[in-house]
């Protein structure tokens, strides 16, 4: 695999190998501040381009996309659109992310009222008209 980052759980039981992978975004809709406590930062790649050793269970995140996560820890590892052609890696989980962007905040419009969006890099209230 080319541009290959590798990724773990907490407790080392899942471990994965990602090629592709895009720019790390912000989520602050009220789904990724649930599974995550805070925002979701993640980034996406193409479903072929990321494997992984170790059980992981898949469970509903919202009408039309599942998060996986270590069946030992809970660490939530990935994110997708159960249709979609796109699976998304919870950057905290990834080993470096060294020479990945973040190219802004989305879904601010549902951050919670105990913080402020205060970094300076572009945000929009929805997903930006381009996508992520």
């Amino acid at each position: 695999m080319a541009d290959l980052r590798t990724g773990q759980c907490l407790c080392g039981n899942v471990t994965y190998r990602a090629e592709g992978l895009r720019d790390i975004w912000y989520c602050h809709c009220r789904q990724c501040r649930h599974v995550t406590g805070h925002y979701m930062a993640a980034c996406r790649t193409g479903n072929g381009e990321l494997d992984w050793d170790g059980l992981i269970s898949w469970t509903p995140h919202s009408g039309s996309s599942e998060l996986a996560r270590c069946r030992q820890c809970g660490t939530p590892l990935f994110w997708r659109q159960r249709a979609g052609k796109t699976i998304s890696v919870l950057a905290g989980s990834l080993d470096d992310t060294a020479g990945l962007a973040t190219p802004g905040h989305i879904f601010t419009a549902e951050k919670g009222d105990y913080y402020d969006v205060t970094d300076g890099l572009p945000a929009w209230p929805g997903q930006p008209s381009g996508g992520c």
